[in-house]
């Protein structure tokens, strides 16, 4: 399959540009397309058959479920069949923008959406691109647009990395803002639960509906871990990292270190150098993958003491692609 790359300007996307991924998309194509978050990849959400090669493209497994991507609450009348208040406020607090809600679905959502589940996921994009496709083409059931388990792509050349050839086209809209996913939040029972960390903390999601919200760890391990060529290493403290620094400098092999203001330990000398900023999550996906550009073999990175915010979901990430290289 020959992929199409399409440019458009993400401050002002030009209208026969974004007809043209729509009309892919409503023809039961895949189309790879930015979000503030993370690039999407995306198919026609009533059209089973297209959601079904969201899962060939990225080698993802069957029974994941999707979220849907919507650009306006019109469309959640054919998609959920109940709205509670509390999902309202959270909509009127922080949509558009990096937060998924799972509501009870409507019989006509696809099986392949929801994964079997009582549930579906949706979300408004805060971006001018992906609100613009998804008025023009309908909801999108849209993942990450990476392999299953890769980095999720920030920039239209780290989809190509991975999906060139395996889908119709990507939508070129520069590097994504936020860089890491949306938060994913589960109303569709009597308890709420935090199914994912992502761009918007928990602490606010507490604020707006005055109660405590628990992750399920259970349900979050489901979640792709991020596999890289280079060997992931969290440091648990900073005596750990003081060691295991002297370690690897003495190995044959290319190291680099991903340090952070929360460190207190400043690394000098004859070992590679990235930096990590915390309050930001656009640098993780970007040293993971420049990582293996640069042929680093072992990723170290320094203790993280942030147990709140943004940098809770960029932490949650770290941990769980170190977790997939001890595996």
């Amino acid at each position: 399959m020959l992929t199409e790359y399409i440019k458009i300007d993400c401050n002002n996307p030009e209208p026969e540009l974004i007809q043209q991924a729509a009309s892919l998309i409503r023809r039961g194509e895949l189309v790879a397309f930015p979000t503030e978050t993370v690039y999407g990849l995306g198919a026609s959400a009533f059209v089973p058959e297209a959601v079904e090669k969201i899962f060939i493209a990225k080698s993802r497994p069957a029974g994941n479920p999707l979220l849907l991507h919507v650009s306006n609450r019109e469309h959640l009348s054919a998609l959920v069949s109940d709205i509670s208040l509390d999902a309202l406020l959270l909509m009127e607090t922080f949509w558009p923008g990096p937060l998924s809600i799972i509501l009870p679905a409507l019989p006509g959502v696809p099986r392949v959406i929801t994964g079997g589940q009582p549930g579906v996921g949706l979300r408004m994009p805060d971006h001018p691109i992906a609100l613009a496709l998804i008025e023009a083409a309908g909801p999108i059931a849209a993942p990450s647009a990476n392999l299953s388990g890769r980095p999720s792509p920030l920039t239209a050349a780290d989809v190509a990395a991975d999906l060139d050839g395996r889908i119709a086209a990507v939508v070129d809209g520069g590097s994504t803002g936020l860089g890491v996913e949306s938060t994913v939040i589960d109303l569709s029972g009597p308890h709420y639960r935090l199914i994912r960390l992502g761009g918007v903390p928990v602490e606010r999601l507490q604020d707006i509906l005055q109660c405590n919200i628990e992750l399920i760890e259970n349900e979050n391990t489901r979640l792709p871990h991020y596999q890289t060529q280079s060997k992931v290493i969290l440091c648990e403290n900073e005596e750990d990292f003081i060691e295991k620094l002297a370690y690897y400098r003495g190995q044959g092999g290319k190291a680099a270190v991903v340090n952070n203001s929360s460190c207190g330990i400043r690394t000098t000398g004859d070992i590679g150098h990235y930096y990590l900023e915390l309050d930001s999550g656009s640098s993780l996906y970007s040293i993971l993958r420049k990582a293996e550009q640069d042929g680093i073999e072992i990723l170290l990175f320094a203790p993280l003491t942030v147990t709140d915010g943004l940098g809770a979901a960029v932490v949650d990430r770290i941990r769980r692609s170190a977790r997939r290289s001890e595996g």
